[in-house]
């Protein structure tokens, strides 16, 4: 895998600090699974499920974090779009790459999929879903309100005339992060064959790598593979994340679960709230019991929501038993 330097100045404000301990994976393992990594971010909003056919996609997730994906041609979605943010987002983690674009290389298309782990049947969907990622960039917006001591900002108030007592200090973050900095392929025609694609060159943005560095998180990248919904893989990813930074329990309310993983549209018939609660409960259930044993929840008898109990996660800090996705980086 190749990777080259071009020099740049890039920081971002973090935005989470929980998972940050996850990251200290050593360079070689057991080569029994595959690991992978997915930006946290990703976890509270996500992509579409399907394709939607629009340039702008806004979407609301947990912890007060707006997603906004925005492209010029079609914003990145479905399983697809999903497993190549994993693969993108895995190369940035660890390339260990600072300041600068990172170049991920293929010789063929049936490199991509190898490491996608993906039949060669799904090469026209990988090159949608890359072709939508190419130009792409995502804002996001966070809103966090907490309750502190006033002294802690008297650096803010004139003649020593802060507060004495707690104060409500409301947090707002944002970023506009590209993807890429440029994509390119190459296509063979010979005749009436079937045209031949390769020698992808694929340049993540400084911005992009150093972002997924900072706020990623390790999931057994087989196992995300096979949950078939996008929504079920929103569901995985998020339970890992979640148990990362969860010290005893929570309780996750309906309508926060419905507007995290399956929103409805005001105008929409209110009935499918209950048909999506249902859905996301029909997942927990089903990840649960093929994909994630360890996970701990209770789903409250009265259909108020579920409590998310501490739970083993899937990847541990230095876990001998996994490797990462691409072997020879």
């Amino acid at each position: 895998m190749g990777r080259r330097k071009i020099s740049s100045d890039n920081s971002l404000i973090p935005i989470d600090n929980s998972i940050n301990d996850l990251f200290d994976f050593e360079s070689k393992r057991e080569k029994s699974r595959q690991i992978g990594y997915i930006p946290s971010f990703f976890t509270t909003a996500s992509l579409p499920f399907r394709n939607i056919h629009k340039t702008v996609f806004i979407r609301k997730g947990s912890q007060g974090v707006t997603l906004t994906l925005s492209s010029p041609k079609n914003v990145p979605f479905g399983k697809y779009g999903r497993l190549l943010l994993t693969i993108l987002t895995t190369h940035a983690v660890i390339s260990q790459e600072k300041e600068n674009p990172l170049l991920i290389e293929y010789a063929s298309m049936a490199d991509l999929l190898r490491e996608l782990q993906l039949p060669k049947q799904r090469g026209k969907d990988i090159k949608e879903q890359l072709e939508c990622f190419s130009n792409a960039a995502f804002i996001f917006n966070q809103e966090v309100k907490e309750l502190r001591a006033g002294y802690l900002f008297k650096d803010m108030y004139e003649d020593n005339d802060y507060p004495k007592g707690d104060v409500t200090v409301t947090t707002k973050t944002t970023g506009n992060i590209r993807f890429t900095t440029g994509v390119q392929y190459q296509e063979i025609t010979e005749g009436n064959k079937d045209t031949k694609t390769g020698h992808f060159k694929i340049l993540l943005s400084p911005e992009f790598t150093e972002f997924c560095q900072a706020h990623a998180v390790p999931i057994d990248y087989e196992v995300y593979k096979e949950i078939a919904s996008p929504i079920g893989k929103d569901i995985y990813a998020w339970l890992v994340f979640r148990n990362t930074g969860l010290k005893d329990s929570t309780f996750i309310p309906r309508q926060k679960l419905v507007e995290q993983f399956m929103p409805v549209e005001i105008d929409k018939d209110p009935n499918l709230v209950n048909v999506n609660y249902a859905r996301i409960i029909e997942l927990l259930k089903e990840i649960k019991e093929k994909y994630y044993k360890e996970v701990k929840y209770e789903i409250n008898s009265d259909g108020s929501g579920i409590t998310l109990f501490k739970s083993p996660t899937p990847v541990l800090k230095n876990d001998p038993r996994y490797a990462l996705i691409t072997a020879d980086i």
